[in-house]
Parts: C-alpha cells; sequence; structure tokens
C-alpha cells in the first residue's frame, strides 16, 4: 500500500512539474549515471559542452560547461577510490602540466594587480588539467578512443553548421558584416566571436580530415567477399567527408586571418606528420595557393575575400601604433599592434613573474600605446600574452608542455599502424600545429576550450603508451590489471 501511494505522490509531482524543468531533471540524471559508469563518459559530456556554455545556465548559475566539468572530477574521483581500472598517469606530462600550474601560482602570488583575476585564470587552466588526467587515466579501450572522437568532432560541427547559416542569412551583427554592401557576416557560431570560433573549428577539421582520408584509404582496400564491413567504412567515410567540409567551410566564413594562417599551419603540421608520405599533401597545398592567386589575379573571387587574404601581410608587418593615423582601412591592424605593444611593455616591466595571469586587462591602462586606452582582453598573441602575464617562467613551462605534448605525438605515430588510431595521431599533429599558428594572433585558451584541447592530448598520448605496432584488426590481449587498447 505505501508504493502504491508514493508512487501516486510521485505521479503527481511529475505531472505538476514543468516541462522544461523535467526535461532538465531527466538528462542531469541521465548524465549522472552515465558519468558513473564510466569516466570516459563524463569527459565526452564536457567536450560537448562547449559550445553551449554560454547558452544554457543551470539553477545555481553554472554553466552547462562547469556542471560537466564538476561531474568528470566526482565521477574520475569515484572510480579511483573504488580502484576502477584505470591507467597511472604519464609522469612526463603530468610533471609538465604541474610546472605549469605551479607558474601560474608563483606568478599570481606576487602580482602586485588583482590576485582574483589571477586565480581565475589559474583555475582556467586548472579544470584543463584535470580534463586531461581524468582523460588520459581513463583511456583503457580503444572504444574510449572512438567515442572521444565522435564527442570532439560532433560538437564542432553542429557549431559550425550554426556558423555556416549565419553567413548565408547575414544573421550577424552590423560590426560582423563582410562588406557594407554585401548581406553576408562573418560566421561566428555559438562562440559569439569569429576570430574565437576559427580558434575552436581549428582545434577539430585536422582530425575529421585525416580520419576521412584514412578511412576512404581502408574502405578502398577491403575486401570484396567483407562487403557489408567495406559498405560501413564507406559511409562513415562520407560523414567524415561531410564534417571536414562544413568546418573548414565555417573556417573560412568567418573571415579569420589569424584563423586562416593557423589553418596553413596545420596543413604543414599534417604533412610533417606523414613523413615521406607527405609530398601528395605538399603539393596539394601549393597547387591550392596557386589556384587562390590566379583565381585572386583573375579577378574571378569575391572582392571582400581578397581583400581579407591581402590584409594577412598588414598583420604580421610590425610598426608604431602611435604613429600611425588611423582610417577605417587599417584599424583593425593598428588596434591590434596597439595591444601587442602593451604586452611588450607588460613583460619588460615585469620579464621573471609578469603581471600576473589573467590580468593583462587590470595592468593594460598602465601600458596603453597612444589613444587606445580599452583593452580587448589579449595581446593578440598567445606567446606574448603569456610572458606579460607570467613572466619568463610562465612562458617556459608553457612551451615545456607543449613540446612534451608534441614529443607524445611523435611516439604515437611511431606505435601504431592502425588506420583509426594513426588518421587520429596525425590529425592531433595538425591540431598541435594550427593551434601554435593561431596563437600568434589570437589567445585560443579561453572559452574553456582548454577541454577540447586537452582531450585531443589525453588521446594522443593514450595512443603513444598504449597502442603496438601490430596489424589492424588483431587484438591485443587484456591481461590482468593491464587492460591494454584492443586494436580490432
Amino acid at each position: 500500500m505505501a508504493i502504491w501511494g508514493a508512487a501516486i505522490a510521485l505521479g503527481m509531482l511529475l505531472a505538476l512539474t514543468p516541462l522544461d524543468r523535467l526535461a532538465l531533471i531527466a538528462g542531469a540524471a541521465l548524465a549522472l549515471v552515465l558519468a558513473l559508469a564510466h569516466p570516459v563518459l563524463a569527459v565526452g559530456m564536457a567536450v560537448l559542452s562547449v559550445p553551449v556554455q554560454e547558452l544554457v545556465v543551470l539553477p545555481g548559475g553554472l554553466s552547462v560547461t562547469q556542471a560537466a566539468v564538476l561531474v568528470t572530477l566526482g565521477s574520475w574521483v569515484f572510480h579511483m577510490l573504488a580502484r576502477a581500472e584505470q591507467r597511472p598517469l604519464p609522469a612526463d606530462l603530468s610533471l609538465l602540466w604541474g610546472g605549469l600550474l605551479f607558474a601560474l601560482l608563483l606568478s599570481a602570488s606576487v602580482t602586485p594587480y588583482s590576485r582574483t583575476e589571477a586565480l581565475r585564470e589559474t583555475l582556467r587552466w586548472t579544470v584543463a588539467a584535470v580534463v586531461w588526467m581524468a582523460a588520459a587515466s581513463a583511456i583503457t579501450r580503444r572504444w574510449h578512443i572512438i567515442y572521444l572522437l565522435a564527442c570532439l568532432l560532433i560538437a564542432p560541427a553542429v557549431c559550425a553548421g550554426v556558423g555556416i547559416a549565419q553567413f548565408a542569412t547575414g544573421d550577424g551583427p552590423p560590426t560582423f558584416r563582410i562588406a557594407p554592401d554585401l548581406p553576408y557576416v562573418r560566421a561566428y557560431g555559438t562562440i559569439g566571436q569569429p576570430n574565437s570560433f576559427a580558434g575552436y573549428l581549428n582545434m577539430a577539421w585536422p582530425l575529421a580530415l585525416t580520419l576521412a582520408i584514412m578511412i576512404t584509404g581502408n574502405a578502398w582496400q577491403s575486401d570484396r567477399r567483407r562487403r557489408l564491413t567495406a559498405i560501413g567504412r564507406w559511409v562513415l567515410a562520407v560523414i567524415l567527408w561531410g564534417i571536414a567540409g562544413a568546418i573548414l567551410a565555417a573556417l573560412i566564413a568567418s573571415f579569420s586571418r589569424g584563423g586562416w594562417i593557423g589553418a596553413a599551419i596545420g596543413v604543414l603540421g599534417i604533412a610533417l606528420s606523414l613523413g615521406r608520405r607527405a609530398l601528395p599533401v605538399l603539393a596539394g597545398l601549393a597547387a591550392t595557393g596557386a589556384a587562390v592567386a590566379l583565381l585572386a589575379a583573375a579577378g574571378v573571387l569575391p572582392e571582400a575575400l581578397v581583400t581579407r587574404l591581402a590584409s594577412i601581410w598588414r598583420s604580421v608587418a610590425w610598426f608604431d601604433a602611435a604613429t600611425v593615423t588611423v582610417t577605417p582601412e587599417n584599424f583593425a591592424v593598428v588596434e591590434r599592434m596597439a595591444h601587442l605593444q602593451a604586452g611588450w611593455e607588460m613583460f619588460r616591466s615585469a620579464p621573471l613573474f609578469g603581471v600576473g595571469p589573467g590580468n593583462y586587462s587590470v595592468a593594460y591602462p598602465e601600458f596603453a600605446v597612444g589613444a587606445w586606452y580599452a583593452s580587448r582582453g589579449h595581446a593578440h598573441n598567445y606567446y606574448l600574452h603569456m610572458a606579460a602575464e607570467t613572466g619568463i617562467i610562465g612562458i617556459l613551462a608553457y612551451l615545456a608542455l607543449i613540446g612534451g605534448v608534441i614529443w607524445q605525438a611523435s611516439r604515437a605515430l611511431r606505435r601504431t599502424i592502425d588506420p583509426v588510431l594513426y588518421g587520429t595521431a596525425v590529425g592531433g599533429c595538425g591540431i598541435i600545429a594550427a593551434v601554435a599558428g593561431h596563437n600568434l594572433f589570437e589567445n585560443l585558451h579561453v572559452l574553456n576550450f582548454g577541454i577540447q584541447l586537452a582531450v585531443v592530448w589525453a588521446v594522443i598520448c593514450a595512443i603513444a603508451r598504449h597502442a603496438d605496432s601490430v596489424q589492424p584488426r588483431c587484438a591485443i590481449s587484456s591481461q590482468a590489471g593491464q587492460g591494454s587498447l584492443a586494436v580490432i
């Protein structure tokens, strides 16, 4: 009788609950169940939350991404306490992560500016480190990598679709319009800013492209007697080509010069990772550049695109922003240079520890160049920005971490010949290069992009440590307490 009474009471409660709140409760319950099942599932949810972090606010003022990170942390700790199957963290990258966080805390402790902002910036990096640790220790099976790859591609692909629709329909602020006489706007997706949007896409398209190429080649070589398997691979290849095409189209539609340069450097990263097999990639890149130059010379390309491409040189040339006459045409370039000069002066004033993490805007008025008194939040070059905020110690710690990730990527390339894992390692190299190149013009360690990047690094690390060089579709036996990746 009591059970029936409880069931009736629960039914009445559900009937009286608003549908949107009921959906939120059901979604939260499902997320918690999946997170308790395995930390990798929680990590994937954190990745998927990045494009919608500003769109949904949960009770208590938490963003979706903040909640997903807390769930990831809880799931990881729960599984460690339960002694569930997890791998020890790689000592080299763990030390490098620790070195970076220590450098940030050290700079934060001596900053003459806002310690609150310094701790907030340190917390952002701590979030990325926690996600990396959870993913790196939880990946023990091949399906873990496949699941994370799906999350790493689906979220940017959906965001790219939104950006393409914005570009095509002109749905955006007037300041994003690519030309006064054209109805198109720079794509910005759910991110809010075209340049940051392009940075997010640069963290995904190399992975989609290399996986599409690898799966296509694998499907082409499939045995005709296994038609069902071959058909499945062709379907997967078409999906991956579609994702890669959508992300690259959205990257072009962002009209982000830094994003385009980052993408070109990403292609070089892919080529370098392929070694001798890079000749077709380099030839394709050269042919593409020549074709664009010829089309621009012939007047076939849209004038807005040609103008944007031609302005790239002005973005990399150095000049004194205080002595330049500002016009509508050079406004963005001069403003960028003013922020670069301010960042350099910050570094000169405190070369060892910087002005403090997250304190670029706080300190900016003291170092403003000319009439550029309003800060845009970063120095338009992350390496200079990091040096300005954290000094020599911070920038060296950051570069050491990137170097450690590159070392892991080189190991991953040598340790696997499985098409999916190898394509993932090559795509990871492209992402590392694209982000490194784009960071010459922007700060891509914002808006929780560190979650996307940290998971890419964790997947590369898992391949480097546990994918032995065996023939594809040969299983690596799982020894007791080891749980090696199964290449199947």
